[in-house]
Formats: structure tokens, C-alpha cells, sequence
């Protein structure tokens, strides 16, 4: 099935009074209990929205009751996986074990809440997915794309995109992390970060960051209508957005002849491993970049080892 053919319909069109009161309830208890962003409860809902949509298909219903979600069969969610491979033929390994995690979450709040006892979807096994090695850039090319932004002649843009650059490869920012940042948050020699789950963590700020920092927020006052204690703005004064970062980041691309694989959280990765390369712990490292979990630090060692055997190759 096509998806541009296929007229998607809202949850709340498709559900029950009480079924779309238990949705409504999950995406409150998601941002609030478990601290998930915006970005992944939107995901989780977007997910959610094809799963009442296949349901109304398979079930032949115009309206899906608690009771035909809570009865549903491991063959149920089978063929529901097959319908999003069906509908997206492009679809990422990625995307779909999303897909599982967003509706193995709302089953298990169902079971939270005791509203049923157990879920078949728990005998759906979860796919191996691919372990991607970071996508980091080298110092050089960080160079020329500062050296490229340099050059803006605008000087209200050209503070802020530097003072944005040099804050995510510096200090190793997520995307979201730099874009939510508000001014109360910088202090005279460190950052206040809020991550993911809102786990607040300090980072230090070097003096060449600092430096780039404190031009754009000259800068920033220029602004005539500021409308947000962001510390990244429009020239309209609203919160930047991240498809304005990707805009940015593909005419970099475009007008340095970078890989085609290089977005705005290549900076992150370019952070971590730059810091490895250089001898930094992966203690430290994790606090730094606001992991839960070494395993995910430890990912960068990949991009490591590949410099480290290229070394010994070249100087051996």
C-alpha cells in the first residue's frame, strides 16, 4: 500500500471515548513520568497513529475499543509490522524497531495503570539492528566549515552560526540540547545542560567558546523584537528551529564538497572523538556528553580504533 494513496485518519476519529482516554493519558505519563522530549512523544504518537490505522484496516472497524486493542495476537502485531514495511518501502530498520518500542510502551502503561495483565506483544521479538559507526568530521574540515561561516556578512547571522558551531563541536551539544538552551543557562565559565529524561548535567566552557558566545550575545540585542530567552534566535526573535540547522549544515555540505552523510550531529560525534583520539577516559567522556549508559559511549571507540590502525599502517 502507498502511503501518498493512503488517507490517514486521526486517533481520535478511530477510537473509542475510553481507548482514546488511555492513548491521551500515555503521552501525558511519557512526558511527565518518564521525561521523554516533545520530539519522542510526537514520535511515539506518530507511531501510534499508524497502529490505529492498521488496526481499523485488519479489524474491518470504524471505531477501536479498548477491548479489541487488549485482545489483540502476536500474528496481530506481526502482520501490523508488515503493513508499516508495506506502506513504507523505504522504511529503516531503525524506524520500525521505533515502531515496537512506541506500542510495547503504550501496552506496558496499560499494564501500569491495570488495565489488562499481560500483552502477546511482549512474544514479539525485537530485530538486531545494524550498530552504525558515528559519522565525525575531521579537524580540518571543521575548520573550513568555520573559516566558510566566517566569511557571512551579516554579522548578526554570522555570531550566532559560530557561536551555535563552536557550542556543538566544542562541547559536544545534541542538536535539541543547543536549541533549547535558554540565557540563564550560561554562566561565566560553564553551561547548565538539560539532556535527554531532563537530566541536568554542567559542562565546562572554554575561553575561545566563551568568546564566541559572548559576540553573539552582543549581537543577539541587535535583534529588534525578541520574543524568547533562547539563546539561539530568528531575525524574527523567535526560538531556532532545527530544520534552519539542517539548512545550514547541507550548504555547508554543498559549498565544501563534504560527504553527503554529514548533518549537525556529525559535530557531536566529531566532539567524542576528537576528545578519545587526544586520551580523554570514557568516564569523563560519558559524563560529558549525557550518556546513561557507557555502552553508548563506548560506540565512539569504534571511530578511534579505525584512526589508531591507520596510524600504526602509515608510521610502522
Amino acid at each position: 500500500m502507498n502511503n501518498s494513496k493512503y488517507n490517514f485518519k486521526s486517533i481520535k476519529s478511530l477510537c473509542t471515548e475510553n481507548s482514546f482516554y488511555i492513548f491521551y493519558n500515555w503521552t501525558k505519563w511519557l512526558s511527565n513520568q518518564k521525561k521523554y522530549s516533545t520530539n519522542t512523544v510526537l514520535s511515539y504518537t506518530y507511531d501510534f497513529k499508524y497502529f490505529i490505522n492498521f488496526l481499523s484496516i485488519h479489524l474491518s472497524s470504524s471505531k477501536i475499543s479498548f477491548s479489541d486493542i487488549s485482545n489483540l495476537k502476536v500474528k496481530d502485531f506481526r502482520s501490523w509490522l508488515s503493513f508499516l514495511a508495506t506502506l513504507k518501502n523505504n522504511i529503516k530498520p531503525n524506524s520500525l524497531a521505533r515502531a515496537r518500542a512506541s506500542i510495547k510502551s503504550f501496552y506496558y502503561y496499560c499494564i501500569f495503570i491495570n488495565k489488562i495483565k499481560s500483552s502477546e506483544i511482549e512474544k514479539l521479538s525485537s530485530p538486531k539492528l545494524p550498530k552504525s559507526i558515528p559519522r565525525a568530521l575531521s579537524e580540518n574540515q571543521i575548520f573550513k566549515i568555520i573559516k566558510l561561516l566566517s566569511s557571512e556578512k551579516n554579522q548578526i547571522i554570522r555570531d550566532r552560526n559560530l557561536a551555535l558551531i563552536y557550542l556543538l563541536w566544542g562541547c559536544g551539544l545534541r542538536i535539541t540540547e543547543a536549541l533549547s538552551l535558554d540565557i540563564s543557562q550560561i554562566k561565566k565559565e560553564f553551561l547548565i545542560i538539560l539532556g535527554k529524561g531532563k537530566k541536568e548535567r554542567m559542562l565546562p566552557l572554554l575561553p575561545e567558546i566563551k568568546k564566541k558566545l559572548d559576540s553573539w550575545i552582543i549581537s543577539r540585542k541587535k535583534i529588534s523584537l525578541i520574543k524568547s530567552n533562547a539563546v539561539f534566535i530568528s531575525k524574527n526573535g523567535n526560538r531556532l528551529t532545527s530544520r534552519y540547522i539542517q539548512k545550514l549544515i547541507e550548504k555547508v555540505r554543498n559549498e565544501l564538497n563534504l560527504e553527503k552523510n554529514i548533518t549537525p550531529h556529525s559535530f557531536r560525534h566529531s566532539f567524542a572523538s576528537h576528545l578519545l583520539t587526544n586520551g580523554v577516559d570514557l568516564r569523563t567522556l560519558q559524563l560529558m556528553l549525557g550518556h546513561s549508559s557507557l555502552t553508548t559511549t563506548q560506540h565512539y571507540l569504534k571511530i578511534t580504533n579505525s584512526f589508531a590502525d591507520k596510524v600504526y599502517k602509515k608510521t610502522h
